[in-house]
């Protein structure tokens, strides 16, 4: 990357037209470049100028015109490294001076403020199967005690009860909660709320998430590295094999071949433990609901292998797994954390990337999730597929071999030069926890029963994250046959189970649009709230009360437009989704791909835009649909796995 010296937070209106002047000079001739550009994204440059500078002091100015769009945080910069190929030069001194953006020209700005898509009147966009429970949220001064809905033709033909006024703290406002579970008809309608504020429409009727369903799962297949992607299956987003030379493995000059898996997210980094939790997620939805993911139309989900006899989820998962075992060292047993180039690429379909691909150093945690899904997966494979089955275990205990040996884990850093996604993990015991409950329930050995009796003697743990597995492991371990567990550890795993989830539960019943997250606002809180549901659910297996279940439902409304936001956060579903997601492949198709969850309102602001643009703004309404704005309109395969899983629970 080039050294620089930045600026940021200058908003810049189209049609403008600006001055942008400095004085600058070097103890020694050199040439450096100026810039003015998008602050993310493609960093593409309003005006780039190279300059020659000596050790006179000069002024430079250039005048230059926003042709398109408004841009309220662009980036100025001075790149003040190597900037011509080749060039070298020894220590100097550079000094700026009176750096300044002035408006020369405004008689052509154009106002292209976004507009504003809110309603006042909020519910899940998508809709609800028949006899789901429905439910929307209300703002405004006066609503009224009731709304109505009404069909297409704009007959009413429901009239509900809404509750006394809720104070959103997160949401910044008073709403209005109102349920119609009892309105069954099928149909499309709108909710009209007593001041005359409408929803958007809705459906009710059988197999209405069934489309939105194959979209979220396909969004998988079209992650897909090391392969074509033929235009037949993959529409805009076809292209010819990626990624295919060897990695180079860091700090050496050996190297080794890994093609194939998923690409993470919005770049084209592979990375084991966000792929392991994905890879989880689908198998957990095809052991869960066998109805969906075992039934007649499991093998029709529009992939390559569909209709080969097989479940479309398992080819799936199998082709991630496949790179997986690539990704294990032959003859530690530990696994490399990821391959990724150095750097990010620029914003282009995956082919376009041709840089040397770098396997980063082993961690710990990689190889305790690695040992975990393997297990799981020789379980899971071991009738159709039974010599891969074999493998994948031999893998998991070839794993668990590497972390017996490397007791003190400490999760991974990037090493200095690696600037692609870290996923770091300041520690590595719910993924040891995790390995040891599936290595011990398809082997039944006692050393890793003893691991997680020892494990359990100190404490529980939680989570459905990369970077928190604990109750993927709880999972396990509850799944036991009991002449394998512990009553006394059985006990205190559902007692933690219910505790959080009775935050949940408290967290939704007092947020005005039930949504369960409190005020965790996080990087992906749209994740966050699809793991809180699936928690909630689990609550409801483990205890029997329904109302976990309940406000399970409601996190899967919030996702699809009951939200303050008035967006479905789903791309290509609901009437207002994201359009410009932080995603490469729709960047440079300038096409959204259907089926893909965003990050969702970020109220820590951890991406420049944000910063310039949400400042100020309620937690819940921290979000902007920009693909600049990575920190909350990103997207990645971890985030469409646990919606898939929350989905399938509620059809």
């Amino acid at each position: 990357m080039l050294p620089e010296v930045v600026w940021q937070n200058l908003p810049l209106k189209m049609g403008g037209v600006y001055e942008f002047q400095f004085d600058i000079s070097s103890t020694i001739p050199r040439n450096i470049e100026a810039r003015i550009q998008l602050n993310g994204g493609t960093y593409d440059a309003y005006i780039s100028e190279h300059i020659d500078i000596t050790e006179e002091m000069q002024t430079f100015t250039f005048t230059f015109e926003m042709a398109e769009g408004n841009d309220p945080a662009p980036r100025l910069c001075f790149n003040v490294g190597q900037v011509i190929e080749g060039e070298s030069f020894e220590q100097h001194v550079l000094s700026l001076d009176n750096v300044s953006v002035k408006l020369v020209d405004g008689s052509n700005i154009v106002n292209t403020e976004i507009v504003d898509q809110t309603v006042d009147c909020n519910t899940n966009q998508v809709g609800f199967l028949p006899d789901a429970r429905k439910t929307v949220v209300i703002r405004g001064e006066n609503p009224g005690k009731e709304f109505k809905i009404v069909d297409e033709s704009g007959k009413e033909v429901y009239t509900g009860t809404l509750s006394d006024a809720i104070d959103s703290v997160n949401a910044g406002e008073t709403v209005y909660f109102g349920e119609f579970t009892d309105f069954t008809t099928p149909g499309t309608y709108h909710v009209v709320s007593g001041e005359g504020a409408e929803s958007y429409p809705f459906v009710i009727g059988e197999g209405v998430y069934d489309e939105l369903l194959v979209d979220a799962f396909r969004m998988m297949y079209l992650q897909r590295c090391g392969m074509e992607l033929t235009e037949d299956m993959a529409g805009d987003f076809a292209h010819p094999d990626c990624h295919m030379g060897e990695a180079v493995i860091y700090g050496t000059d050996e190297t080794k071949e890994v093609c194939g898996g998923w690409h993470d997210a919005g770049d084209y980094g592979r990375y084991v433990v966000s792929g392991v939790e994905a890879a989880q997620d689908l198998l957990l939805s095809y052991e869960d609901f066998p109805e969906i993911w075992a039934g007649e139309n499991a093998d029709n989900m529009g992939i390559p292998e569909s209709g080969n006899g097989i479940p479309d989820i398992l080819d799936e998962v199998k082709y991630e797994l496949d790179w997986l075992l690539k990704m294990q060292d032959e003859e530690t047993g530990g696994v490399y954390h990821k391959v990724t180039c150095l750097e990010f690429p620029g914003f282009v379909m995956p082919q376009e990337e041709t840089a040397q691909l770098v396997l980063a150093p082993i961690s710990t945690t990689a190889t305790a999730d690695f040992a975990a899904v393997m297990a799981k997966s020789s379980e899971v494979y071991k009738e159709l597929y039974p010599e891969f089955a074999a493998q994948c275990l031999e893998a998991a205990k070839r794993a668990w071999a590497y972390l017996e040996v490397t007791p003190n884990g400490t999760g991974y850093k990037n090493p200095d030069d690696i600037l692609t996604g870290e996923y770091p993990d300041g520690q590595d015991k719910d993924e040891r926890f995790w390995a040891a409950a599936e290595l011990y329930k398809v082997t039944g050995e006692e050393k890793y029963n003893k691991y997680l009796e020892e494990t359990m003697d100190k404490y529980i743990l939680h989570g459905y994250g990369w970077a928190d597995m604990g109750t993927f492991g709880n999972m396990t371990y509850l799944s036991l046959d009991e002449s394998l567990q512990n009553p006394v550890y059985v006990e205190k795993m559902k007692q933690m189970i219910l505790e959080k989830a009775d935050k949940y539960l408290e967290n939704a019943k007092a947020d005005g649009y039930n949504v369960a997250l409190g005020d965790n606002y996080c990087w992906a809180s749209n994740q966050v709230a699809c793991n809180y549901a699936r928690h909630l659910l689990l609550a409801e297996e483990i205890s029997g009360n329904s109302e976990y279940g309940t406000y399970a439902y409601d996190q899967l409304s919030y996702v699809l437009g009951q939200n303050t936001l008035s967006y479905c956060f789903l791309s290509g579903y609901g009437s207002v989704s994201p359009v410009n997601v932080h995603h490469r492949p729709c960047m440079a198709t300038g096409t959204v791909m259907k089926g893909m969850v965003i990050g969702g309102p970020n109220s820590n602001l951890e991406d420049p835009f944000t910063k310039s643009t949400m400042a100020g703004v309620a937690p819940a309404k921290c979000y902007i649909d920009n693909d600049q704005s990575y920190s909350t309109n990103e997207v990645t395969i971890y985030w469409n796995s646990p919606f898939i899983y929350l989905l399938s629970s509620q059809m």
